[in-house]
């Protein structure tokens, strides 16, 4: 055994020495970035989507930049992210949000690449193994980056959670593997900080210092148990950042409004049992990849075969426990996979059965064990492996341009998910949406009609829908059509300051003026804050009747609240001059 470092040194120098001729090492580095931003840039112009809009609403932590919000918000170093952005941009433009992830992306394939040669410089693997390094080297950082599967993380801006928390997660790994035969307590400190960057990032990215015992183990101290004594400081660390973690990030995750904690949790869990199988076939063949997937819910194990899919995982990890002293590098992989996805495939539930940015990270181990596989199938120095793996990196690569190119246009991207999930009703709103944002009303219609349809009567969805279909009807003037919708979403949502103005507008131009100015009134009334629509539809109505001064209050509080929105503040402006406001 201890001939085995010097043995790996010896390599190592012996392929410094033979490195010759243009490439280098830093040229690899520069390939994996310029293809983490060139396989993206068809998404580049693409628009905010989904949550991305919490960050443009006139109370978010982003808009504000206090310290406050930043910190309840569970993910500070992502919000700090979002700051930047938004300070260095000069407003809420998506394209330097878009750059951004790219560039970390690119950033994350070459910590990949680092990890893996330092796992092959200080591991204990076998011979064979060995010698694949070259393609476990640049092949797993080329199929992480290039691969379809991450799409979703880097297109959607949002999803910045899981590539940040990814570049804390990769570099945590790295500071163990680089550092844990020269000081215990400086490796403790370095993992340490990475764990608490990667929480700060993402909550559910608790699991790191697992992931590192799984590390530890299997591959730096060769199965054996005593190897990680070596490492306790940084485990005592560990165990009360754990416990801290919990309490300080993971309790206010649990009540968060993205979660779905009111969903029976036997459901969940039966369900990510399939879950988890749909993961591993979309990262290993990436088709049919959708932004808003329509899984049924398996109430029972006897649900949707279920209890089958329990049967393989549990076959899986038999499996690698198993085999675990023959195939260390195979083992790790598989467990790593399963250890990233457990918090949002276990009890607690989240708002949606599956979502392709969870797989960020994960796709590190899945890729690994695939690698694995390539070594009992070609013999050593055989190009076979290597123009395999250049065929799936070509395909991926062209998927991933494709796939970037429907994220980068809003219509194109809910189509592609009406055309997937068509008994979905959130595809069918948000296209509607995307629609109506482009101009295209008719169609916008006939998608929240489908929309009405299929959601939840008496949710707030419902509201939200009805409250659409009434602006549909006010823009071509059936006010009582219209009339009709905003009551109907008010009996939902009788809180929603927005719709009343919206109500108020239309009795208004029904020639029904003092209804409209009591709705205002009542609506005024219904909720402690007020959004930033309802005054400046009231301040449009106040510069109609000629009452200058009290449009121009209503359009300054719209304008504080939404300081971007260059309609309000040219209404602003126009209101000012007519009430001679300086």
């Amino acid at each position: 055994m201890a001939e085995a470092p010097k043995r790996r040194r010896a390599a190592a120098a012996k392929r410094a020495a033979s490195e010759t001729g243009w490439f280098r090492p830093w040229h690899f580095a520069a390939v994996l970035v310029v293809l983490g931003f060139v396989l993206y840039v068809p998404a580049m112009h693409g628009p905010f989507v989904l949550d991305d809009y919490d960050m443009i609403e006139g109370f978010s932590a982003v808009r504000s930049a206090e310290w406050g919000p930043v910190i309840r918000s569970g993910r500070p170093l992502l919000m700090l992210s979002f700051i930047a952005n938004h300070r260095l941009a000069g407003g809420f433009h998506p394209f330097p949000f878009h750059v951004t992830n790219a560039l970390l992306h690119g950033f994350n394939g070459i910590l990949v690449w680092l990890l893996v040669g330092a796992i092959f410089d200080k591991a204990v693997l076998s011979e064979r193994v060995r010698a694949f390094r070259s393609l476990f080297v640049y092949g797993l950082p080329l199929l992480f980056v290039v691969s379809p599967i991450q799409t979703e993380s880097v297109a959607y801006i949002s999803s910045r959670s899981e590539v940040l928390s990814a570049t804390f997660y990769f570099a945590g790994m790295l500071a163990f593997v680089r550092l844990r035969d020269r000081n215990p307590w400086w490796t403790a400190i370095a993992v340490m900080l990475c764990f608490v960057g990667a929480a700060m990032s993402k909550q559910d990215k608790l699991t790191l210092p697992f992931a590192v015992l799984l590390l530890d183990y299997l591959l730096m101290s060769g199965c054996d148990w005593r190897g990680l004594k070596k490492s306790w400081p940084m485990y005592g660390l560990f165990g009360a950042g754990i416990v801290a973690g919990f309490f300080i990030v993971v309790r206010p995750f649990l009540f968060a409004k993205t979660a779905g904690f009111s969903l029976d949790w036997q459901e969940y869990l039966f369900t990510q049992f399939r879950v988890v199988f749909r993961y591993m076939r979309q990262a290993l063949v990436p088709i049919g990849l959708n932004v808003d997937p329509d899984i049924p819910g398996s109430q029972s194990l006897a649900d949707h075969l279920s209890w089958l899919a329990l049967l393989g995982l549990l076959a899986l990890v038999g499996a690698a426990l198993w085999f675990h002293r023959r195939a260390p590098l195979a083992a790790f992989g598989l467990l790593f996979f399963l250890l990233v996805l457990a918090p949002t495939t276990t009890f607690f539930p989240l708002a949606d059965f599956a979502a392709e940015r969870r797989l960020y990270i994960p796709v590190f181990g899945l890729y690994l064990a695939l690698l694995w596989l390539t070594t009992r199938v070609f013999e050593p120095g055989a190009s076979g492996a290597r123009w395999a793996l250049a065929g799936v990196v070509a395909l991926y690569s062209i998927g991933t341009f494709q796939r970037s190119a429907v994220w980068g246009n809003e219509v194109r991207l809910w189509s592609d998910a009406v055309a997937k999930s068509p008994n979905k009703e959130r595809p069918w709103t948000w296209l509607g949406r995307a629609q109506y944002t482009a101009g295209n009303i008719p169609q916008a219609q006939i998608s929240w009609n489908r929309a009405a349809e299929l959601v939840e009567k008496g949710s707030e969805q419902e509201a939200f829908l009805l409250g659409n279909l009434g602006l549909m009807e006010a823009q071509a003037k059936r006010w009582d059509q219209a009339i009709a919708y905003y009551k109907r979403a008010l009996e939902i949502k009788p809180n929603e300051t927005t719709l009343w103005a919206q109500l108020a507008v239309a009795q208004i131009r029904a020639g029904r003026p003092e209804e409209g100015w009591e709705t205002f009134d009542k609506g005024e009334k219904a909720w402690a804050v007020i959004s930033p629509q309802y005054h400046f539809l009231r301040g449009q109505e106040y510069f109609q009747i000629g009452e200058y001064a009290k449009a121009a209050a209503d359009f300054q509080i719209a304008l504080n609240s939404q300081p971007d929105d260059e309609e309000t503040r040219r209404n602003l402006e126009i209101a000012k001059r007519a009430a001679g406001i300086q």
